[in-house]
Parts: structure tokens; sequence; C-alpha cells
């Protein structure tokens, strides 16, 4: 397993979120997104499109991005690419 903490640099749009989702299904690895937001922790599969468009993270969010899975190299890279930039 992969993780990596880090903090959203930008707002994520509903396009921006659904290409994302789309494109974390071409993995096979498990890839989820954790983050806290007051009292409430949430667990994300990314690659549940209505999981990530009801998503509450903004820019300065800080997440973890946990990624299991055959192809976790690729999926974490480009996932942590996607979202930490």
């Amino acid at each position: 397993m992969r993780a990596h903490e880090f903090v959203i640099q930008r707002d994520f749009h509903r396009e921006d979120l659904t290409r994302l989702s789309g494109e974390a299904a071409r993995f096979q690895s498990d890839i989820k997104l954790e983050f806290c937001s007051g009292d409430n922790c949430n667990i994300v599969d990314v690659k549940s499109l209505l999981g990530m468009l009801l998503l509450p993270i903004r820019m300065g969010t800080p997440v973890m991005l946990r990624v299991e899975g055959k192809d976790e190299g690729a999926a974490f890279s480009y996932m942590l690419e996607e979202l930490a930039k």
C-alpha cells in the first residue's frame, strides 16, 4: 500500500471530479481519500463518482491518499499528480 498526506491546493469543480473519478476507474487498485472536516472524518472511494461529487473538500483541506493493488504505483503517481497540483 502507498499513502501520502498533502493539502489540496485548489478547488475542484464538478467537471474536475467527474474526470478524476473516470480516470481512477481505469486502475485496478483501490484508491481512497481520507479527510476530516470539523468533527467528521470521511473515507471516499475516488472511483465512486457520487462519492466524489459529494466531497466537501476545498482548497486548504489536508487529505490522505491511500492506494493499494496490482497497479498501485501507476495509480498512486497519477492521483497524486492530479490532486496535489
